[in-house]
């Protein structure tokens, strides 16, 4: 059980630019160019505030939405919009999975998980745990693909950078069955201050069972 959440966890939140050593068949300096103004750019941002949309391609007409936020090092926070269960943080060192209608909280030790690359305060290209498969400038976008170094089964993701104001815009998620999960981030704010209390969590059924 918590193996198929761990994956669902990484379909969503795996949008990180944590990159590696590149395939040969595209290293080139153009390409090391690209990873390099990405990686820049990314360790200029403290905190992020976003509103996401996301969809998956095994269900038809699924749209799920929120907003996102983000205050390196160490926090995050998904949470989707009213009508959905779901709620992901990082705090203290623990990615969580909060799923209101079973009640059921699930802790993961946030540095054993890919979003904890992202949660650091600077993020580097020579990181050997990923392997990065495609490069690609595309009108006003680059587009990274990133996978597990020696795991290339266990699928992949493909990071959209918006070249004008170098943000994350979105990330589409490749999973070992097939399934594309894509996530898009609008009305991008970066560097604003962010309530520490966003990131707070209290695992409420543990309250309960205290009682």
């Amino acid at each position: 059980m918590k193996f198929k959440k761990m994956v669902f966890i990484c379909g969503i939140l795996m949008g990180l630019p944590a990159l590696a050593d590149v395939a040969p068949n595209i290293d080139s300096p153009t390409t090391r160019s690209i990873l390099q103004k990405v990686e820049t750019a990314y360790n200029a941002i403290q905190t992020v505030q976003a509103d996401f949309a996301q969809f998956n391609s095994k269900v038809k007409d699924d749209l799920q939405t929120g907003t996102f936020y983000m205050d390196k090092p160490g926090k995050m926070r998904l949470v989707y919009e009213k009508g959905s269960p779901l709620e992901f943080y990082a705090v203290d060192g623990y990615l969580i999975y909060h799923d209101k209608q079973a009640q059921e909280v699930s802790y993961f030790e946030l540095s054993q998980t890919p979003v904890n690359i992202i949660l650091k305060e600077k993020i580097a290209f020579d990181d050997p745990e990923f392997l990065v498969t495609n490069v690609q400038d595309i009108l006003d976008e680059y587009h990274v693909t990133v996978e597990k170094k020696g795991a290339s089964e266990l699928g992949s993701i493909t990071l959209v950078i918006d070249k004008d104001e170098m943000d994350l815009k979105q990330w589409d998620v490749l999973d070992m069955q097939g399934i594309q999960s894509t996530v898009s981030l609008y009305n991008i704010q970066k560097n604003i201050p962010i309530d520490k209390t966003v990131f707070m969590f209290q695992n409420p059924y543990q309250q309960k069972n205290n009682k």
